[in-house]
């Protein structure tokens, strides 16, 4: 389930809101109304036994619908994270200046890295994002990033 919504939720609280609603008007309009006059005395217990019933039904609503909330953010917790998108298009690779220059310890990762997979690392080259690096193996060119506890190598 990829939605973080949940639409049963959102339909009790609608449906709370009516309750409150009804519950409001008909509480009015029972006690305060002239054409319920044979009650006398109790039309304004009417009236407001209305008014509550309908902002009590409303809360329960309510209720209901923050549980399904916090039971979709649970289920939600558990659920795996997805990929990112692949960038469309790569750090452009920054020519070798003074200050852009590749450390030898930058080097010395990315070129363990690859040795521990058996390949040979051809060039390494910076790019204008900071910890990522294109590197060139087997002829062919993958962004790798540094920074974590190993290189990470991202598609592009």
């Amino acid at each position: 389930m990829t939605s973080k919504k949940n639409k049963v939720a959102t339909a009790l609280t609608v449906v709370g809101i009516l309750s409150i609603t009804s519950g409001v008007l008909s509480g009015l309009y029972y006690g305060m109304s002239d054409g319920f006059m044979q009650f006398g005395p109790l039309q304004t217990g009417i009236g407001f036994g209305l008014f509550l019933k309908g902002a009590l039904w409303g809360i329960v609503f309510f209720g209901f619908a923050e549980i399904i909330k916090l039971l979709q953010g649970i289920f939600n917790q558990r659920e795996p994270v997805l990929p990112e998108a692949p960038e469309l298009n790569p750090p452009a690779p920054q020519k070798e200046t003074e200050k852009g220059e590749i450390s030898p310890f930058d080097r010395r990762e990315i070129e363990a890295f690859y040795a521990d997979k058996g390949w040979t690392v051809e060039d390494v080259e910076r790019t204008d994002r900071e910890d990522f690096y294109l590197v060139t193996v087997n002829g062919k060119k993958e962004l790798v990033e540094l920074g974590g506890f190993k290189p990470k190598i991202h598609p592009h």
